[in-house]
């Protein structure tokens, strides 16, 4: 065995204890870029879901002779069979509060759905998102 054997193989194993820390260093900052990645999506996928329930209620109250209630009860079917629990559910009529059964043909309906962040974050303890998110939907009644 010559010297530089013996030096190439101290090398060696001097290098894996380098990867170890460099590892060490990197992966905090990796790890946290996923999470954000996974939370921002989620968070939109919410968003979709949302105005994807706020359309449901819509459609139902469109329909002559639809009520609050019937249009509060579509919203939170079509969300819980996405696995959300709807918070707050608005429905306004020609963008002021009213009942939408005391609706005319031709009046817009507009419904609005909104629950905050918590209820559907993926990432224990994460604060990528704040706040409350929210969906939107307006029809016109026929």
């Amino acid at each position: 065995m010559t010297m530089s054997d013996f030096s190439m193989r101290r090398r060696g194993r001097l290098r894996r204890g380098a990867s170890t820390v460099e590892f060490a260093v990197v992966a905090p900052v990796f790890f946290a870029i996923v999470f954000g990645i996974i939370e921002v999506g989620r968070g939109l996928m919410a968003t979709h879901l949302l105005s994807n329930a706020a359309r449901a209620g819509c459609r139902v109250g469109a329909i002559e002779g639809r009520a609050n209630s019937d249009i509060s009860t579509a919203v939170v079917n079509t969300l819980t069979a996405q696995g959300i629990t709807a918070e707050a559910v608005t429905v306004q009529v020609n963008d002021g509060t009213a009942d939408a059964s005391t609706a005319q043909a031709g009046d817009e309906i507009t419904v609005k759905v909104s629950i905050p962040v918590g209820k559907v974050t993926w990432v224990p303890g994460g604060s990528y998102l704040q706040g409350s998110l929210s969906g939107q939907y307006t029809l016109r009644r026929e």
